[in-house]
């Protein structure tokens, strides 16, 4: 990999000097840039992407979770387009070629690039499972530190990248690929986005705080914890089973009429459901076979326990956890506000909650009763407790 000086002004992360010694050569035809990459690189540098992209990532009420519909050898031909383009471009290049040299050095652990990435920003990442109240924290974070949220693209603040799976290998453009080549170059990838993203961000106790949705690192919990290192704050949001599960029906189209869980996922939630049960063996025909809850509540109980015994929780002295309530999650907003002390609105906004599950699935309520108590002795057994708030089933 091509080592390059970064342009001035651009980034406080340095490139090592070229040397001279035997090595592997791999080029970007073995380690293709991601989409969220390309999409980033052609809008950097011509304003805006050829690739579609989710504007208005934090909508907490009218957002819908679909999955991605355009067939898969025309998005990664658009993809590779974007990425060639974009590279052939002074700027594109030099992001290209920073991201690449960040990739090698995470590959080998490059202590010079770590200590870059930890000394002189606070990363603030939000770590829930989905529909847990994450994009509100998210967005509301991003105010509290002077940024505009919907001004951050959706590849840079959501939680689908950098990814991380549950599976050591995973399909990437029709081959099956190891997971940690995805996280680790999208993980550089996204640092240097970051960094040049928030290049002119103002510090606060002498640091930038750049904050990041993560749903997905509880996978790979110790990469990511010492990737980003001692300064990093992690937000853990936790809600009801029998809530967050309405939550990811109403937005996936609705129960299906028949109670079960659909055997073709609808959405990128109900896809990772079905991934928890692949995981413990059990093929997607016999998934959907099974009352949707009953589906749903095997992802909830795998999400929770990996969050602890994944590392992600354990030993984590950074870890805030806020339990899906209204005045909980607007109390912590107000807190970060004051603190940071540049959000030009001092008042939250609002966090939108109903109690349905009780009304409406009484019976679901019973069924989540023992694996809520399953995980709350789980977390205390790493002397963590499962917040009160969980039990008012938001």
């Amino acid at each position: 990999m091509q080592n390059i000086k970064t342009m001035p002004g651009t980034s406080t992360i340095p490139a090592d000097p070229p040397k001279n010694t035997l090595g592997l050569r791999f080029t970007a035809e073995h380690f293709p840039a991601s989409a969220s990459f390309a999409i980033f690189m052609e809008t950097a540098a011509f304003g805006e992407s050829s690739i579609k992209d989710n504007p208005d990532w934090g909508d907490q009420v009218t957002e819908k979770l679909t999955g991605h519909k355009e067939p898969q050898a025309e998005f990664a031909r658009k993809v590779k387009e974007a990425a060639n383009k974009s590279f052939n471009t002074p700027l594109g290049r030099t992001l290209g070629l920073r991201a690449y040299n960040m990739f090698g050095d995470l590959l080998t652990g490059n202590s010079k690039t770590l200590s870059a990435i930890q000394s002189d920003r606070r990363y603030l990442i939000v770590v829930s499972a989905p529909r847990h109240g994450g994009s509100y924290l998210t967005k509301e974070l991003y105010r509290a530190v002077g940024v505009e949220s919907k001004e951050v693209p959706n590849y840079l603040a959501h939680d689908g990248y950098p990814d991380a799976a549950p599976f050591w290998f995973r399909a990437t453009d029709g081959q099956s690929v190891p997971a940690t080549r995805n996280t680790i170059q999208q993980t550089a990838e996204w640092l240097i986005m970051s960094d040049w993203y928030f290049r002119n961000l103002k510090p606060t106790d002498g640091l930038k705080t750049i904050v990041k949705k993560g749903t997905k690192m509880i996978y790979m919990a110790d990469f990511f914890r010492e990737t980003f290192g001692t300064l990093t704050e992690w937000v853990i949001a936790v809600r009801h089973p029998v809530a967050s599960c309405i939550s990811t029906y109403e937005k996936s189209g609705g129960l299906p009429e028949d109670g079960l869980f659909p055997a073709k996922p609808r959405s990128v939630i109900e896809r990772w459901v079905m991934d928890a049960w692949s995981r413990d063996a059990i093929p997607p025909s016999q998934v959907a076979k099974k009352p949707y809850f009953t589906a749903y509540l095997h992802y909830w109980l795998r999400y929770h326990q990996i969050m602890m015994v994944g590392g992600m929780l354990r030993g984590n002295r950074r870890a805030t956890i806020l339990g899906y309530h209204p005045d909980t999650m607007e109390s912590f907003i107000a807190q970060q506000i004051e603190r940071f002390a540049v959000a030009e609105n001092p008042k939250p906004e609002t966090f939108f909650a109903s109690q349905k599950a009780q009304e409406r699935h009484p019976d679901w309520m019973h069924e989540a009763r023992p694996v809520i108590e399953s995980i709350s002795t789980l977390w205390e057994s790493f002397g963590v407790k499962l917040p009160d708030e969980i039990y008012d089933a938001f």
